[in-house]
């Protein structure tokens, strides 16, 4: 901001000078005016330097804000991916359980009929030797009866 300085000063120089008569010239002191030019001359290459310096850090601070900003949706993306993929299991995991429970109920509903099949036969085989044992008891009975008549 030295040259800012000095071009006001130059400014100045200029406004306080003399005029020639009837003309737009001025009269500037050359020894004054040489100084503000070579301080000029001087400062110019300071503040370019420091105007790179600062778009040099202008443009570190831009990378390193996209780096943060790259690394950020990256994690984004990979917390986002996980997040679905848990729920890809969860759904997998609900839709394996609900074919679980389809299953058993399907198998225990066949069980219960092959139970209650299994049971009629076995008391159809029974009543049929009951039937048989109680014919066979009567028999025996009448016999003995008609054996006490005689």
């Amino acid at each position: 901001m030295k040259t800012e300085k000095f071009l006001d000063e130059l400014s100045n120089l200029i406004e306080n000078s003399s005029t020639v008569p009837f003309t737009t010239k001025r009269m500037i002191e050359e020894d004054e005016l040489e100084r503000i030019i070579y301080s000029i001359k001087q400062s110019l290459p300071l503040e370019l330097e420091e105007s790179q310096r600062i778009v040099r850090d202008r443009d570190k601070f831009l990378e390193d804000a996209q780096r943060q900003a790259d690394t950020l949706i990256a994690q984004a993306k990979e917390y986002i991916a996980k997040i679905v993929s848990e729920h890809e299991l969860v759904k997998e995991a609900q839709e394996e359980a609900t074919r679980i429970m389809t299953d058993a109920t399907k198998s225990s509903e066949e069980l219960k009929a092959s139970s209650i099949t299994y049971a009629a036969d076995v008391l159809k085989y029974v009543e049929g030797n009951l039937e048989k044992t109680l014919a066979s008891l009567r028999q025996n009975r009448a016999s003995l009866q008609q054996d006490d008549n005689k």
